[in-house]
């Protein structure tokens, strides 16, 4: 196993050490660019063939599959699509999954001479797992019959405007699941989602009119449960029938788009399922609401920051929205639920000394915007020392905007009795969903969330490329952070390099951004390839690793990412 070591240091304000200039390797035209598969659902101990379209992909040789219980081969091309903008490639795959393949969602790539393609997920469910019948199914009267449930059909939105009907029956009182996953994932985003494919779901009850007898009226409509900016929009719905009979679920595009590459999978299940949602990348969260704060967080930081883990676990105590306010001591996590509307709870702590303190909150159920909790810390004579609740202004008019952040830091300078307050944004809503932890502890330097972009590497012999590492430096990590890459082919390099960052406008407003934001800097590995390195047939998974240095030591790692990397001929 070769490896290359390098270090990041900066001091306690900041300044770095010099690197190497990271070279930049000429763009890649015949990079492999996965679009769609279509279908991309299977259940275990069947064979299918599915279309993948993209571009680049004529020339594929070979299916790389990580541990997925299925096998995959090419199984021919078909005419390259030139009707939309950018010809696509389309290609066959056969598949054949294993009879005991485990439920999930797994990762394959396309091998060409051209280098690895990105991934796409293909999903395995122990369901019976039907085909969208051919023709059209765009009125009641063409709608696809729904003859069992449990069902899941793999169906496409082929073109604009295109509608899929689903013809059912129930009885009375009878609570069905209906969920719509979109092939091409499209994300909430900031101005509506103009990328990818955001399906809807209607459910339709036969009523006729004098003028239509064949007239029928919506009762339930779903796009996504809950638009957030950066989730998912695939659609989920829940419906208890009143009356039995007979009902129609109608699939579109929310915005009316469509095309070859608007693949769904429709799941009609009995009673009330939970979202079948992707799992995440399980990497380090450090400001997510929905995180675990542990009985181990403090030597869970320590480890971070490449420090001793020889910190007691930490007691849990109960806040109250009585008089009678309770004592805990710090550091310490309270628990509650906001069961009644415009409810406040409380604790308190005392501090002997100055100390510099995080206030850290868990959503365990509901999180915003659901819940929106707001916590206050509080002085003796009852005053606002700090909150959860940051201010700045907007990007876009500059008008000032607020909200509420999950993690707190700032100094007490001041001893004596502080107290803490939780409640809800609103004073008119509550729920059994509105749980809360809030932690409040010592703050601990150490490194916080840290992201790799990159999917996949194509380097040409004697070419170079950059791959960035964002890491965050949480209550003043001040230490050297260290990233190394193992596993390197023969002939492949990394080392360590710094790119270009355009300087940035400073906020019109800090408002105190120390207190909710953390240090976040950026380093670069530069993957080389000596002008001799062999052009491979098969990528090689690199290993980039991520580990804290403290007091001349290495610690242990905190953040890893496997990504497929191939040598591959000059185009």
């Amino acid at each position: 196993m070769s490896a290359a070591w390098f270090a990041i240091f900066a001091a306690v304000l900041g300044g770095g050490a010099s690197a190497l200039a990271a070279p930049k390797g000429p763009a890649a035209p015949g990079d492999p660019k996965l679009v769609s598969v279509h279908p991309f659902t299977g259940r275990p101990g069947s064979a299918f063939v599915v279309t993948v379209r993209g571009s680049a992909l004529r020339e594929a040789t070979a299916v790389f599959l990580e541990n997925a219980p299925f096998t995959a081969i090419v199984d021919g091309a078909e005419p390259t699509d030139k009707s939309g903008r950018t010809p696509q490639d389309v290609l066959r795959l056969r598949i054949q999954i294993d009879a005991n393949a485990k439920p999930g969602r797994y990762p394959f790539r396309l091998v060409t001479p051209g280098g690895i393609s990105n991934a796409l997920r293909f999903h395995i469910l122990d369901l019976p797992v039907l085909a969208e019948p051919e023709g059209s199914h765009e009125t009641p009267d063409t709608a696809v019959v729904v003859d069992q449930i449990p069902a899941v059909f793999n169906g496409r939105i082929a073109r604009r405007g295109e509608s899929d009907y689903y013809a059912f029956d129930v009885k009375a009182g009878q609570t069905m699941t209906f969920e719509a996953i979109s092939g091409l994932s499209s994300i909430g985003a900031a101005g509506g989602n103009a990328v990818g494919f955001d399906p809807s779901l209607s459910i339709f009850e036969p009523s006729g009119s004098w003028f239509d007898p064949k007239r029928i009226n919506r009762i339930a409509f779903n796009d996504e449960p809950l638009w957030v900016i950066g989730r998912l929009t695939d659609a989920y719905l829940v419906h208890k029938f009143a009356k039995g009979g007979h009902y129609f679920l109608r699939l579109e595009a929310f915005s009316g788009q469509g095309g070859p590459d608007y693949s769904y999978q429709l799941k009609m299940l009995p009673g009330e399922a939970p979202q079948d949602q992707a799992s995440g990348a399980g990497g380090w969260e450090e400001r997510a609401f929905p995180r675990r704060l542990s009985a181990n967080r403090l030597n869970e930081l320590a480890e971070r920051g490449g420090k001793p883990q020889s910190q007691k676990s930490i007691e849990t105590y109960r806040a109250s929205g009585e008089n009678n306010v309770p004592v805990f001591k710090v550091p310490g996590t309270l628990e509650g639920g906001l069961a009644s509307p415009g409810e406040a709870h409380r604790a308190r702590f005392h501090l002997d000394s100055p100390q510099d303190i995080a206030i850290e909150i868990e959503t365990p159920a509901a999180a915003p915007p659901l819940f929106n909790p707001i916590v206050r810390l509080l002085d003796t004579a009852g005053q606002e020392v700090a909150t959860n609740v940051s201010v700045g202004r907007g990007a876009c008019n500059g008008e000032m905007n607020k909200s509420i952040q999950a993690k707190t830091i700032l100094p007490l300078r001041d001893t004596g009795d502080y107290t803490v307050e939780i409640r809800d944004t609103t004073s008119d809503l509550a729920d059994p969903g509105f749980r809360y932890r809030v932690l409040v502890r010592p703050q601990i330097p150490h490194v916080g969330q840290v992201k790799i972009d990159e999917d996949h590497i194509n380097l040409v012999p004697g070419n170079a490329k950059t791959i960035r590492v964002v890491f965050d430096r949480e209550e003043a990590y001040s230490g050297a952070v260290a990233v190394s890459v193992e596993s390197l082919p023969p002939g492949v390099d990394a080392l360590a390099g710094a790119d270009f960052e355009p300087d940035k406008d400073p906020p019109r407003s800090s408002s105190k951004r120390e207190r909710y934001a953390p240090r976040t800097e950026r380093s670069v590995v530069v993957f080389t390839a000596s002008p001799e390195a062999a052009v491979m047939n098969s990528p090689q998974i690199v290993r980039i690793v991520v580990r804290p240095v403290a007091d001349g030591k290495l610690g242990p790692v905190v953040a890893t990412r496997q990504i497929p990397l191939m040598v591959v001929a000059k185009p």
